[in-house]
């Protein structure tokens, strides 16, 4: 009878309990001689789980078995096969289709009767409850180990190193670290993408752990790990059900406030195209047309007409399909109309001491109106326990503490309405304020910023800002800002 032998082995445990590939080789060789087979292929996985089919040498002899190259499967034993009661079932009905027997050298089955067939299949079914316990118990223990603040992975991220003395800890790799830090400080200046960035490292022949070299998925990797401000993140690709982040569990790379930062500046151009996002053009990532809605692409111009200079202007994308007519808007005559739409905006929303015009109470009143409030709050608190204990001594029936109980509460309810109206008025003016802020430090800085920085502050500040051209005429008058919204 030609026979195949199958041996895998997955880990060193297996290995050190007599399972290695050498020792089930030999064992299967002594076997089919004894049985006076021949032995016609030797299909070996080594390193590969019996939780799937998906192995290399398993799917050969699976192809081989259809084209008729043995007579029968030799395993050491049924787990070395599969651990999966509905792979086994399959690679039975497989067999058997092809005439093809199934052997183990430790094991006594007998594929051919149905009492053989539900015997293996529990044995099998065994198997895949021990992977699966087994499984779970691994799951606990790295969870566990992770929510301790331990590295549960072989590999540890760029900039790290595991601790000699104690591999479940991290330690920072200094020269690595340098390039996160460097990676953080190209891509938080605006004027590069993570594409850019990886070409750079790749220039300098700089590597990443895994040796390879980096590509736009690295770079934004790295951009997005909190593991650079000290936090580790368990779970973050599979069970996402089960994901959670530990702070503080190893020594930070980068600051929190360049890594929130970055975190901004990512979002920012995850609604855009890319190139959009490092363009010379300062304002295509918000600009939108005031006339049929649609997006405004960028233009460049150049020539001895113009001086030899080169221009930058705006077109709506519609413009192609002929659903538009709003003329080419010049980017020079934007910017002016823009810090003035700023210079507007303060003086209509601001007073002259720099509160917000809805902001009609000074902060003293504001903090005395809350102090007044809490105070109104715990007296509540206060006479609720006397009502409870005036209750449990008998001295009030149960209809008195319920009435008593829906008095405060309509109390409690008007307190609370009264100080999150207050908290929320404030939390607008805080904004307001800001924003004003921010703006003033534009207009005061706007000529000394470099293109790059000019669109970096409008994709932060700004959501969206409509525009028309109002005359043909080459003037900044001839562009009008019809709408603007800030974040």
């Amino acid at each position: 009878m030609r026979v195949a032998i199958y041996v895998r082995v997955s880990t060193e445990e297996q290995a050190e309990e007599g399972y290695s590939i050498k020792a089930q080789v030999d064992r299967l060789n002594a076997y089919a001689s004894s049985q006076d087979w021949k032995v016609v292929h030797t299909y070996i996985d080594d390193g590969e789980s019996a939780k799937d089919m998906k192995r290399t040498q398993l799917t050969v002899m699976l192809t081989d078995l259809k084209k008729d190259k043995f007579d029968c499967v030799l395993v050491y034993r049924l787990d070395r096969l599969t651990r999966s009661v509905l792979d086994l079932y399959k690679m039975l009905n497989l067999f058997e289709e092809h005439n093809v027997k199934f052997k183990s050298a430790t094991e006594v089955y007998d594929t051919t009767t149905a009492m053989g067939r539900l015997f293996i299949t529990l044995v099998a079914a065994l198997a895949q409850w021990e992977r699966e316990n087994l499984g779970e118990r691994v799951r606990m223990g790295m969870n566990q180990k992770a929510k301790e603040g331990k590295w549960t992975v072989s590999l540890p991220p760029y900039g790290y190193n595991k601790d000699k003395v104690d591999g479940d800890q991290l330690v920072i790799n200094e020269e690595e670290a340098s390039i996160v830090r460097e990676i953080f400080n190209y891509y938080v200046t605006g004027q590069y993408g993570v594409g850019k960035i990886a070409s750079l490292l790749n220039q300098q022949g700089i590597k990443t752990k895994a040796q390879h070299d980096w590509n736009s998925n690295t770079i934004r990797y790295v951009l997005t790990n909190p593991i650079y401000i000290g936090t580790i993140r368990y779970n973050f690709r599979v069970n996402k059900e089960q994901y959670f982040e530990i702070e503080n569990a190893v020594p930070a790379i980068v600051e929190e406030a360049s890594f929130q930062e970055v975190q901004k500046i990512l979002s920012t151009r995850s609604k855009h195209h890319p190139r959009r996002a490092t363009s010379r053009f300062i304002f295509t990532s918000v600009l939108k047309c005031a006339r049929c809605g649609g997006n405004m692409a960028g233009k460049v111009s150049s020539g001895e007409a113009r001086g030899g200079y080169t221009t930058f202007s705006y077109y709506c994308v519609n413009q192609k399909h002929g659903t538009c007519d709003l003329p080419l808007i010049s980017q020079n005559y934007l910017e002016v109309q823009f810090l003035k739409t700023i210079k507007d905006w303060k003086y209509k929303n601001l007073l002259p001491n720099g509160l917000s015009k809805n902001n009609s109470s000074t902060t003293k009143d504001l903090e005395e109106k809350i102090k007044r409030i809490q105070k109104g709050l715990k007296d509540i608190d206060q006479r609720r326990s006397k009502w409870q204990y005036a209750w449990l001594n008998d001295l009030i029936s149960d209809d008195d503490l319920k009435n008593r109980n829906e008095e405060e509460q309509q109390k409690e309810n008007h307190l609370r309405n009264e100080l999150e109206s207050i908290q929320q008025d404030t939390s607008d003016d805080i904004k307001e304020n800001m924003i004003a802020t921010a703006l003033t430090s534009l207009e005061e800085n706007w000529n000394q910023l470099e293109l790059h920085e000019k669109k970096k502050l409008v994709e932060m500040l700004v959501e969206e800002m409509k525009v028309d051209k109002l005359i043909k005429k080459r003037t900044p008058d001839s562009v009008g800002i019809k709408e603007i919204s800030f974040n």
